[in-house]
């Protein structure tokens, strides 16, 4: 009984720390992790994934002769019953030549390409949706990390103040002003915590991951250094080539061309055989019957609808091409807004590292040096500070837009610039 217990204890530890193991696990996922198993896992996509299997279920439906069929027939049945009545058995099968299944199936091939692409289209939007998710979390991560470096530097100036109180240069203002700074950051610091907590959630809702609040970005730094220079000619190649927007519109444009085709086969004619077996019961004889049916497709009324349909069918892909150079025109604008966007943003972060942050936290070790020595004023020391913080965060929103707006530069061309962690 001990060696049961004894088991089952240690059963229960492995499992417990498996269970830990996998928890923690979690909190280094990173980002290409994050979309491997929203891509695995999130419900949007399993509607739009059994449809494209049932387009292509309905593919080798399309395919096929239509179905025969037997008729069992008596006939001349006399209302008296004087005299014997005749039988008769007739199979019968409609054939579709000039290749109209090829035409059907090239249909079926088209229909079920569309589901692929509203497929892939879904899942680069999610993969959007969990970059900027992802984005936005290392934003208010940083912006925290300030907070707590803000307070520390708050709380050095207040022992500098409090000692140069209780040595009668400074005044008790000083001090109440430089607590009001740091309760300022206090309350701040609940609406960071807030904010991040909202995106680890809303990353939790797309990957469908038991992700913990404590959740944490990795590899952020490497992934802005990796931005690499882009060339218009090529970001537009892999736009048209990748869009799903662009596949979406060339699939309407072969699905016209496939309807134009199968339209105009229908002016072909098709055959309908039917043979059979007869018995005349009263002469004891039996007879053998073939025929040979053709549709009358020449008719004026039916060349007439053909016509129309085939005529509807060119307009709709001259339409589909028109819609395909308007979105060529309006995304390459918007490839170009992207672009200058991304160059302006890498602009001003090197300005910001390189010239305007070192002169500030220059500025501000002077002002509190001197401050410390009696030779400058309190509200000098205070708007340096002030300043010191308005750069730094000013640094990192222009890095959070520079990853948000390639974020949105990749869901435009449909395809990764950067190789994430």
């Amino acid at each position: 009984m001990k060696i049961l217990i004894a088991f089952c204890i240690s059963v229960f530890m492995v499992y417990a720390d498996f269970i830990k193991a996998e928890s923690d696990s979690v909190i280094y996922y990173g980002l290409s992790d994050l979309i491997r198993y929203a891509e695995k896992n999130n419900s949007l996509l399993e509607p739009v994934e059994i449809q494209r299997k049932i387009e292509l279920l309905k593919k080798d439906q399309l395919n096929k002769q239509p179905a025969p069929m037997f008729e069992a027939m008596i006939d001349y049945i006399p209302y008296d019953f004087s005299a014997k009545p005749e039988y008769s058995g007739f199979y019968t099968q409609r054939l579709l030549l000039a290749g109209k299944l090829d035409a059907n199936e090239l249909i079926g091939n088209v229909k079920a390409e569309k589901e692929s692409i509203s497929l892939e289209r879904l899942k680069i939007d999610l993969k959007r949706q969990i970059k900027s998710d992802y984005f936005n979390l290392y934003y208010y991560e940083r912006i925290i990390e300030f907070n707590n470096e803000y307070k520390n530097i708050i709380s050095r100036i207040i022992k500098t103040l409090e000692a140069n109180y209780s040595s009668g240069i400074g005044t008790q203002s000083s001090i109440l002003k430089m607590n009001n700074e740091l309760l300022m950051l206090d309350y701040e610091l609940i609406e960071f915590e807030t904010k991040r907590k909202l995106y680890v959630n809303n990353l939790r809702v797309l990957t469908s991951l038991n992700i913990p609040d404590e959740y944490s970005t990795k590899g952020i730094r490497e992934y802005i250094e990796k931005i690499p220079k882009m060339d218009p000619e090529l970001l537009t190649k892999e736009m048209i080539k990748n869009n799903p927007e662009f596949k979406m519109v060339e699939n309407m444009i072969e699905e016209s061309r496939a309807e134009r085709k199968m339209n105009e086969l229908e002016k072909i004619p098709d055959l309908t055989l039917k043979g059979g077996y007869r018995y005349m019961a009263e002469d004891k004889m039996s007879f053998f019957n073939f025929t040979v049916g053709v549709d009358l497709t020449f008719m004026p009324w039916n060349l007439n609808r053909i016509n129309a349909l085939i005529k509807e069918n060119q307009i709709s892909e001259l339409k589909a091409g028109s819609l395909r150079n308007s979105a060529l025109q309006y995304m390459q604008n918007e490839l170009q807004g992207m672009l200058i966007m991304i160059n302006s943003l890498n602009e001003k972060i090197k300005f910001l590292e390189e010239v305007f942050i070192p002169q500030v936290k220059l500025t501000f070790n002077s002002s509190l040096a001197a401050y410390s020595s009696g030779s400058d004023e309190f509200m000098n020391l205070l708007d340096t500070f002030r300043k010191l913080r308005e750069t730094l965060e000013l640094k990192l929103n222009d890095e959070t837009d520079l990853l948000k707006q390639t974020g949105e530069l990749e869901f435009l061309i449909g395809n990764n610039l950067i190789a994430v962690n």
